[in-house]
C-alpha cells in the first residue's frame, strides 16, 4: 500500500478509456514516480502547479497560432509573473539540490520561451558576471536583480559560432581614456542569436579579442551596455536588432548587435581570468592562454547539462501524447466485430516503446547528472573540495559534450515518431506535438554544434588508451571510465553470454556489450589517428579524418553506456520487485534498441558474435521487451506526464476522452464555422473572369 503522504500528494486519474491499460500495469505508478523523483519534489511540484493557475499569463491555449507581437508581448508577462513567484527564487530552489531541476522541468514544459528567457537574461548573464567578474562588477548583477537592467548573452558571429577563437569583435584598449573601443569590422563580425537582445536587452555579456598595444590577447568577456534602460534605445555606436521570426520558440527575442567605435569604461571588462592595468599593462594568472580560454567559456558546461534535461522535457511530453492516444485509438482487428488499440499492434509498440525507454534512461541519467554539476557549481563558488573539482571538471565536460548530441538526437527521433504515430490528428496545433517538435529543434544547434561539440568526449577518451596499454589503474569521479582499467580483458575475454532471448535481455550482458564496444572503438579510433600520422598528414588532418565512424561512434557509445550504468544503480538501490522489474525491461529495451539501430556492425568487424544467432537474438529481445512493457506504457507514461494544464494535447489528456477532446477543439476554433473575410473578394474575381 502507498504512504499516506504519497496518497496525498498523488491523485488517481478520472475514469475513462484509459482505465483498460492501467489495471493491467504490473507496478504502482505512484510509488515509482516517489522512487524516481522523492516525496519532496513532488510535493515542491504540486505547490508550483498550484501557484501556476492563479497566474493569467500561463493560461494559454493553442487553437491557434499567436503573431510574433503577440507571443512576444506573452512571453515578456510570462517572464515578469515567473520573477514574483517565490518557489522559483533562487532562494528557494537551492534549499534542496533537486529544486532547480524540478522547477526547470515545470517552466520549460509549460512556458519553454519564458523560462529559457528568464534562465539567459537573468541566471546567465548574472551567472557569468559573477564568474568571470570581481567585486567591481557586484552592481551589475544587483541592477538586473531588481529588474533595472535585462541582460543577454553575445558569444556566437554571424560568421563563426563553434571556432570561437576565430571570432572577430574586437575590443581595443585605449590608455587615454581609460576605456576599451568596441568594433565589429563586418557584418560577419555581428554577435548574433543572443536571447533576449533583439527588442529589450539593456546590457549584454560580450565575448572580443582584448587588444592592448597591438596585441590580441585572445577572447575576453565584457559588461556592455546596449541600450537606454528607460526607453530601450540603443546607444550611439550601437546597432542592435531582432534576427526575425524562428521555426519556434519565437517568444524568444533574438538578436544581433554591430559595434561602431563603441567605448566602454575600462572597468567593465570581467577581470577575474585577465585584466589591463591603467597603464595599458595586460596580466592574467594563466601561464597557459588555453586554460584561461577553457575557464573563460566554463558558463556553458551548465548550460549542456541543462540541454540534456531539456531534451528529455520535450520527449517526455511527446511519449505521452502518442501513447495515451495510441491506447484509446482502435483500428481493425481479429474480426469486424471488434477493432483493437493500436498500441496492440507489434508494429506500433517497436516505433514507441524504445523511446519510452530511452525517455526513462534520459530521466534517470539527467537527474543524476544536474545535481552533480549544481554540486560542482556550488563547490566552486565556495572553494571547497578543490582536487575533487580538478578530476570532476574534465569528467563533466566529456559528459556534457556527448550527453548535449546524444539526447538531442535521441529525443529529435523521439517527438517525430510520436507526430508520426499519431497520425494525421498529430499534424494539428492541438495535438501539441508540432509545438514540442519545433521548440526541440533549438536543442540541436545552440551551445555548441552537436557534431563539433561531440568530438570533446572523444578527445578526452584517446588520452586514456596508453594509459590501458601499460595497465594503469583508470578512474574518475563519477567512475563512468573506471571499466577501463580491465580494457584490455574486455577486449580479449568479452563478459558477454548470449545463447537465448533471455541472455540478450540481461542487463549484465547489455552494460558488458556496451563495455567491449567502447574499448574496440578506443582503440580502433586510436589506431588509425596514428596511421594518419604515421603516413604524413598532420595532426588536424588525421583528426577531421578520424570522425565518422570512429571518434563519433565512440563518443557515443560511451555516453550510452554510462546512462545505462546509472540506470543500472539505480535499479539495484530498489528494493520493490515489481518496480525493478519494469526499469530493468526499459533498460534493456533502449540498449537493445540502440544497439540495433547503430552498433550491430562492429560486433562482426571485431569477430566477437557471441553466436551465428546473434543479431536474430538481438531482435527476438526488442519484441519480447516491447510486448512486455506494453501493457505497462500508459501508466509508465503517467509517472513523467506533466499535468493537463501543461500538456496541453486533446490527443493526450489524461481522462483519455481523445475523440470528445478533438470535438471541442475542433469546434472552438475561430475558423471552424466562420465564412472568410476575404471570401468577397475571391467571388468578385472568379466572377470577373467567367
Amino acid at each position: 500500500m502507498a504512504s499516506i503522504k504519497m496518497a496525498n500528494l498523488l491523485n488517481d486519474f478520472k475514469s475513462g478509456p484509459l482505465d483498460y491499460y492501467r489495471k493491467k500495469a504490473s507496478f504502482d505508478w505512484k510509488k515509482l514516480k516517489v522512487l524516481i523523483e522523492s516525496e519532496e519534489v513532488i510535493e515542491y511540484k504540486n505547490k508550483l502547479y498550484n501557484e501556476l493557475q492563479k497566474y493569467p499569463a500561463y493560461q494559454i491555449d493553442n487553437l491557434q497560432t499567436a503573431s510574433l507581437d503577440e507571443e512576444r508581448f506573452r512571453t515578456a508577462r510570462q517572464v515578469h509573473a515567473y520573477k514574483s513567484i517565490e518557489l522559483l527564487s533562487l532562494g528557494y530552489v537551492l534549499q534542496n539540490v533537486k529544486y532547480p531541476r524540478a522547477a526547470s522541468e515545470i517552466m520549460m514544459q509549460l512556458a519553454p520561451a519564458a523560462s529559457i528567457k528568464y534562465g539567459v537574461s537573468n541566471s546567465l548573464f548574472n551567472d557569468v558576471v559573477r564568474t568571470l567578474g570581481t567585486s567591481r562588477h557586484g552592481h551589475f548583477i544587483t541592477d538586473c536583480e531588481d529588474d533595472k537592467i535585462s541582460g543577454c548573452y553575445c558569444l556566437t558571429e554571424i560568421a563563426h559560432g563553434s571556432n570561437v577563437k576565430g571570432m572577430q569583435t574586437t575590443a581595443t584598449f585605449n590608455q587615454e581614456r581609460q576605456s576599451f573601443v568596441l568594433n565589429s569590422s563586418t557584418f560577419e563580425a555581428a554577435k548574433c542569436w543572443a536571447g533576449g537582445l533583439g527588442q529589450l536587452a539593456t546590457h549584454a555579456v560580450v565575448y572580443a579579442q582584448l587588444i592592448t598595444n597591438g596585441i590580441k590577447h585572445g577572447l575576453h568577456c565584457f559588461v556592455v551596455p546596449v541600450r537606454d534602460p528607460k526607453t530601450l534605445l540603443p546607444h550611439p555606436g550601437v546597432i542592435v536588432g531582432d534576427m526575425g521570426e524562428k521555426i519556434g520558440l519565437n517568444g524568444i527575442d533574438n538578436g544581433f548587435v554591430i559595434f561602431n567605435n563603441y567605448e566602454i569604461p575600462r572597468e567593465n571588462l570581467l577581470n577575474k581570468l585577465g585584466d589591463v592595468t591603467q597603464e595599458g599593462e595586460y596580466i592574467t594568472p594563466f601561464k597557459d592562454p588555453n586554460k584561461r580560454h577553457g575557464a573563460a567559456l566554463g558558463a556553458l558546461s551548465m548550460g549542456r547539462v541543462n540541454i540534456t534535461s531539456m531534451c528529455e522535457f520535450y520527449g517526455s511530453k511527446a511519449i505521452t501524447i502518442a501513447i495515451r492516444y495510441g491506447a484509446v485509438r482502435k483500428q481493425f482487428g481479429p474480426d469486424d466485430k471488434e477493432e483493437i488499440p493500436i498500441l496492440e499492434y507489434q508494429s506500433h509498440q517497436y516505433r514507441l516503446l524504445p523511446y519510452l525507454a530511452a525517455v526513462y534512461v534520459l530521466r534517470i541519467f539527467s537527474m543524476k547528472l544536474i545535481e552533480v554539476q549544481y554540486q560542482f557549481a556550488i563547490d566552486s563558488y565556495l572553494g571547497v573540495n578543490k582536487e575533487l573539482l580538478a578530476e570532476l571538471g574534465p569528467e563533466l565536460h566529456a559528459l556534457s559534450s556527448a550527453s548535449k548530441p546524444v539526447s538531442g538526437w535521441t529525443m529529435r527521433d523521439t517527438i517525430q515518431e510520436c507526430r508520426e504515430t499519431c497520425g494525421g490528428h498529430g499534424y494539428l496545433k492541438v495535438s501539441g506535438i508540432g509545438d514540442i517538435r519545433n521548440d526541440n529543434d533549438a536543442n540541436l544547434t545552440y551551445e555548441g554544434e552537436n557534431h563539433i561539440l561531440i568530438q570533446q568526449t572523444s578527445n578526452w577518451l584517446l588520452k586514456l588508451w596508453p594509459l590501458i596499454l601499460k595497465g594503469e589503474t583508470i578512474s574518475s569521479p563519477l567512475k563512468s571510465v573506471n571499466f577501463l582499467s580491465h580494457g584490455l580483458r574486455i577486449l580479449q575475454q568479452p563478459n558477454i553470454q548470449i545463447s537465448s532471448v533471455a541472455d540478450a535481455c540481461s542487463p549484465q550482458n547489455i552494460i558488458s556489450m556496451y563495455q567491449w564496444l567502447v574499448v574496440y572503438l578506443l582503440k580502433r579510433t586510436y589506431n588509425k589517428f596514428q596511421n594518419d600520422l604515421n603516413n604524413g598528414k598532420d595532426a588536424f588532418a588525421a583528426r577531421n579524418n578520424n570522425q565518422v565512424f570512429y571518434a563519433k561512434n565512440l563518443s557515443i557509445a560511451f555516453i550510452q553506456h554510462f546512462m545505462l550504468q546509472v540506470m543500472y544503480e539505480k535499479i539495484s538501490a530498489t528494493s520493490d520487485p515489481e518496480i525493478r522489474s519494469v526499469l530493468e525491461k526499459l533498460l534493456s529495451l533502449y540498449g537493445l534498441f540502440s544497439l540495433e539501430k547503430q552498433h550491430l556492425t562492429l560486433f562482426y568487424q571485431g569477430a566477437i558474435l557471441p553466436g551465428s544467432d546473434f543479431v536474430t537474438l538481438i531482435q527476438e529481445a526488442i519484441l519480447k521487451l516491447c510486448s512486455e512493457v506494453k501493457n505497462d506504457a500508459v501508466s509508465l507514461v503517467d509517472v513523467v506526464a506533466p499535468p493537463d494544464f501543461i500538456l496541453k494535447s486533446v490527443l493526450g489528456l489524461s481522462d483519455g476522452q481523445v475523440y470528445r477532446n478533438l470535438e471541442s477543439a475542433i469546434f472552438r476554433s475561430p475558423y471552424a464555422m466562420s465564412r472568410p473575410k476575404w471570401w468577397q473578394d475571391i467571388k468578385t474575381n472568379v466572377q470577373s473572369k467567367l
